[in-house]
């Protein structure tokens, strides 16, 4: 037995309340290293009359057998789901491996003989616990997420209205390469005009990145988060657009940048003109009296190289200060600008940028804000890596799940330096599934590219039938998925700005086929609930294809560039399914064929 393989972390994400009723818990043991796995389940405070003695209700009951739910290179996870009817439990487990049994609780894995051991195996005191199963607690999922679909909105590159006026670069020209300085005239009344393009391609939820009054075309240097950038239009057009969203059935998301404001910001200014005689003084993390410590150009840095501000910014940009969002004026101004765009415009949920370097203390004051107003608003942090701390009942609803990005890209594309076959790819799925509570594993928001990164059809060397491979994964997990902007008709780009193009708004130049695609993968996920269930079951993860089913609908994909003839897994040989791409009935024999990088979606009927 490999026993320090075993472990189990009682109130986290290994046990916790799914609902008022069920707890859930997980067990890690090595990979193939231990046969059976049983659990001890009870209330602490149970006893019941046995033959005229009382018994620790445990000692009463029949051990539970968990069921071995999700493997990964290393390790097994078993998983049960208990009813705790008095709130509150005490649980430990009996490990089987050949002719050996061993008991593991909160003090000890020991070897047991069952019978000579009951001493031990009945000691309370030994036992891992959860002390109570407070309903203020328990993350109560928004019942809207799962069921939409997101696109996110780059809005200076997005759509430009029939009739603006500016001086405005020509549409998606950019021979020498674009820059985040490049302005072309996207706006809001372009993407009311929109709408219906939106509403034909079948999503529901819109994320816009920064769309506040800034310098730059990307606008996560704020200057004013009370006025809608005068580029993009009005305060007035951007509810207009909000009603018309909710009238189409999509709900709006906005981008809240709140670890760091812009240069101009006018708390920022002040300090520069006043030092520590000004009020915004401690809204900033100023750590020497020689604020500026390089050169001006109209009264904005002039960088060549790297600088080390005299105060704390984003990265390292001195465009970009940090927010010190524990000062009261600050707090109170950043909680005022959430709430104002709710209360004012009906915006349906905040995501918000670096959110990881933002306190903890902060973003529950701004949970307890905006709940206030909208109980169901949608609260999406940006953070990069595992979330675990940020994702309770009192902080975020989910996170931009780049970590499930990452294996999507190793295993579909060709950008990245450290491939992974089907069988790694599957391992990596898993490890994602036992890291976050399922019921908050059905709130992330889930991307396979973003303004942030090189776009996928770039990832995939153009080839776009990867591209296909890469969102049916995508839509067939749980979650919410989402489309970058320009994804869905052939739109390429490589690293930050590139992946900001314009929009192609040309039919010509769209791939309308691609865009159909996308059509029957937004159809297919509304049509079937079993692709937003939690669970996969991996039915064969070798020679770069996976087979995989999701209650009664099996998946088949093709990650090759070659055609490839498999041997069908004998649950589904022979059986009667509808074809769910081309909507026919067919009947499997025992070998299915299946294109280079294509794939196949069966139903059993």
């Amino acid at each position: 037995m490999i026993k320090e393989a075993i472990r189990h972390n009682p109130n986290s994400n290994m046990a916790y309340a799914y609902d008022t009723d069920h707890l859930h818990i997980y067990l890690q043991t090595g990979k193939s290293n231990i046969d059976k796995v049983e659990m001890l389940f009870g209330d602490p405070h149970e006893w019941i009359p046995v033959n005229g003695q009382y018994h620790w209700v445990i000692e009463t009951k029949e051990r539970k057998t968990l069921e071995k739910k999700y493997s990964t290179e290393l390790f097994d996870y078993w998983f049960t789901e208990e009813v705790a009817p008095f709130k509150r439990a005490k649980y430990a487990f009996i490990l089987y491996k050949g002719d050996e049994v061993y008991f593991y609780g909160s003090k000890r894995l020991m070897k047991i003989d069952l019978e000579a051991d009951r001493k031990i195996i009945y000691d309370g005191f030994e036992y891992f616990c959860y002390p109570y199963m407070n309903e203020e607690d328990i993350v109560k999922p928004l019942p809207w997420i799962q069921d939409t679909i997101w696109y996110q909105i780059f809005p200076e590159r997005f759509r430009k209205a029939s009739n603006t006026k500016g001086n405005y670069l020509p549409w998606g020209e950019y021979p020498n390469g674009i820059n985040n300085k490049m302005f072309f005239g996207g706006n809001i009344l372009g993407i009311i005009e929109a709408i219906p393009y939106l509403k034909n391609l079948g999503i529901n939820g819109i994320y816009f990145t920064p769309i506040f009054y800034a310098s730059t075309a990307h606008k996560y240097d704020t200057i004013d988060y009370f006025k809608i950038d005068p580029s993009f239009g009005t305060n007035q057009q951007f509810k207009q657009m909000v009603k018309a969203c909710h009238q189409a059935g999509i709900k709006v998301m906005l981008d809240a940048v709140f670890n760091h404001c812009g240069w101009f910001h006018p708390y920022f200014q002040d300090v520069i003109r006043k030092g520590k005689k000004s009020k915004y003084y401690d809204c900033f993390y100023i750590e020497s009296d020689e604020i500026i410590n390089f050169p001006l150009k109209n009264n904005a840095p002039k960088i060549e190289g790297r600088v080390y501000p005299n105060y704390r910014t984003f990265a390292f940009t001195p465009f970009m200060p940090k927010l010190n969002t524990s000062n009261p004026i600050m707090e109170k101004y950043l909680l005022k600008v959430a709430s104002f765009w709710i209360k004012k415009f009906d915006i349906d949920g905040w995501r918000l940028d670096v959110s990881n370097e933002v306190s903890h203390a902060f973003w529950r004051k701004f949970k307890q804000v905006v709940t206030k107003i909208k109980p169901d608003i949608y609260i999406l942090g940006e953070n990069w890596e595992d979330s675990t701390p940020w994702l309770g009942r009192d902080q975020f609803n989910a996170v931009m799940n780049y970590e499930l990005s990452y294996p999507i890209w190793q295993f579909f594309t060709f950008k990245e330096v450290n491939r992974i076959n089907a069988q790694e790819f599957s391992y990596k799925i898993n490890e994602i599934l036992v890291r976050y509570p399922r019921n908050v594993a059905g709130q992330m928001f889930n991307l396979i590219d973003s303004h942030d990164t090189m776009r996928i059809l770039h990832r995939a060397n153009q080839n776009k039938d990867i591209v296909k491979l890469a969102y049916l994964f995508l839509f067939s997990f749980c979650g919410s998925p989402a489309i970058f902007y320009g994804d869905e008709i052939g739109l390429d780009g490589g690293k930050d700005p590139d992946n900001r193009r314009c929009m192609i708004w040309d039919e010509t130049k769209q791939d309308k086929e691609l865009f159909a695609f996308f059509q029957w993968l937004i159809s297919l996920r509304k049509s079937f609930s079993s692709l937003k269930n939690i669970d996969i079951k991996w039915l064969y993860t070798e020679n770069n294809i996976l087979i995989y089913q999701k209650d009664d609908i099996f998946f088949f994909i093709n990650n090759n560039n070659q055609n490839q003839t498999l041997s069908l897994p004998e649950i589904i040989k022979n059986k009667k399914v509808t074809d769910l791409y081309s909507n026919e009935i067919i009947h499997l024999k025992d070998d299915l064929s299946i294109k280079a990088y294509g794939f196949s979606i069966f139903k059993t009927i």
